[in-house]
């Protein structure tokens, strides 16, 4: 059990030690905290590891420098107690040996509530999330779009990138973390890097998400999500990796389902239209790999594509954000300008996808069902 990399005070060291912190801690608070993004308190939000079926990441945030210690057990006794050394802004506990489908209690030490998550389990066909994104706009829309989806039995969300408006301003991440803790204090997020989220470090840093972190697979059941990055390096590594992720994964016969999230759309009849970059670097490994639906947001709107090549793209960027308009294409087969979620539930091999505004009306939904299983 560990925590993310952080800055700890300086304890009882030699002078020229003491010294050495206090210019790295003055050079770290110039770089982090000079241009707009401080300290600021949060309420825990759980992230995803490598290994969800037996681990979790709990994150928070202080104003000041605190302790990172959590209390977590089976039962609201909290029978165990992780203490990371040092104090800290920022908090990263690695939960982990924990068991497979399972409730656990936890508080974050000295003044949180008590709260519930659970791990992923072992094997299950049946599978409930949310995809939503660009939630960096009204927050009184962010909220109501929250408070829908709250209504809903899920197992986690996924998020298509643009959390907040400007990646590094505070008030950006306490209004997200304000809006959303409701959820995330007992729901994992799975969050995809968007370019509001520049300059990136301080998303970095305020999540803790398996491999590199800006791109990632996270397996729940039947289903596998492939969290790609569309900000930088479409062509390098991060092409070699997803096709290595993809190949394995369809080695996987437990694999039922596979998905793909990303910020910048391959497709799009919004404001900002096609990311043909994006299309030349990866449709043809989601052709090759029988992706079934390629998730984005950006454009503030919903769009589904009819299958492109066996592929469905969904636009999903209608989490708050100022609304685009929609234009007509051949391969639209739904687009709306509207403030809504994306509700995905999975019951063995048939998928159904609702799409819901947030006075729960649903004005999109897919049925797909796979041959041959």
């Amino acid at each position: 059990m560990r925590a993310k990399d952080s800055v700890d005070a300086p304890g009882n060291i030699t002078i020229m030690d003491f010294m050495r912190q206090i210019l790295l801690l003055a050079l770290y608070a110039f770089l982090s905290y000079g241009w707009g993004f401080e300290p600021f308190d949060s309420k825990p939000y759980l992230t995803p590891t490598a290994a969800p079926t037996n681990s979790v990441f709990i994150n928070w945030n202080t104003e000041s420098y605190e302790s990172t210690i959590v209390a977590f057990g089976l039962t609201a006794a909290l029978e165990d107690t992780v203490r990371i050394d040092g104090v800290r802004y920022h908090h990263h506990v690695l939960l982990d040996g924990l068991d497979a489908g399972t409730e656990y209690f936890y508080r974050v030490l000295p003044n949180h509530d008590i709260k519930k998550f659970a791990t992923f389990p072992e094997y299950t066909d049946t599978v409930s999330f949310v995809v939503f994104g660009d939630t960096r706009g009204d927050s009184i829309v962010h909220q109501s779009v929250i408070d829908r989806i709250a209504t809903r039995d899920i197992d986690f969300l996924v998020h298509t990138g643009d959390l907040v408006l400007d990646g590094d301003d505070t008030n950006n991440w306490r209004t997200f973390f304000n809006v959303e803790d409701t959820l995330l204090q007992h729901t994992l997020l799975i969050p995809a890097l968007g370019n509001h989220e520049k300059p990136y470090w301080p998303y970095d840093t305020l999540f803790a998400l398996p491999d590199s972190e800006f791109f990632y697979s996270v397996r729940y059941g039947n289903v596998m999500f492939i969290i790609l990055n569309s900000e930088s390096d479409i062509d390098g590594f991060q092409k070699e990796w997803l096709a290595c992720r993809l190949a394995a994964v369809r080695e996987d016969e437990t694999t039922d389902w596979l998905f793909v999230v990303f910020h910048r759309p391959a497709y799009s009849a919004g404001r900002y239209g096609d990311r043909t970059h994006i299309r030349e670097a990866w449709s043809s490994l989601f052709e090759q790999y029988d992706v079934d639906i390629a998730f984005a947001g950006h454009d503030h709107n919903y769009q589904r594509t009819e299958e492109i090549n066996g592929v469905i793209y969904v636009i999903s960027g209608g989490g708050s954000a100022v609304l685009y308009d929609v234009e007509d294409r051949d391969w639209l087969a739904c687009g709306e300008a509207a403030y809504h979620f994306c509700l995905v539930q999975i019951h063995g091999i048939r998928m159904t996808l609702q799409v819901i505004k947030p006075d729960g009306t649903v004005f999109d939904m897919l049925v797909k069902e796979k041959a041959g299983k």
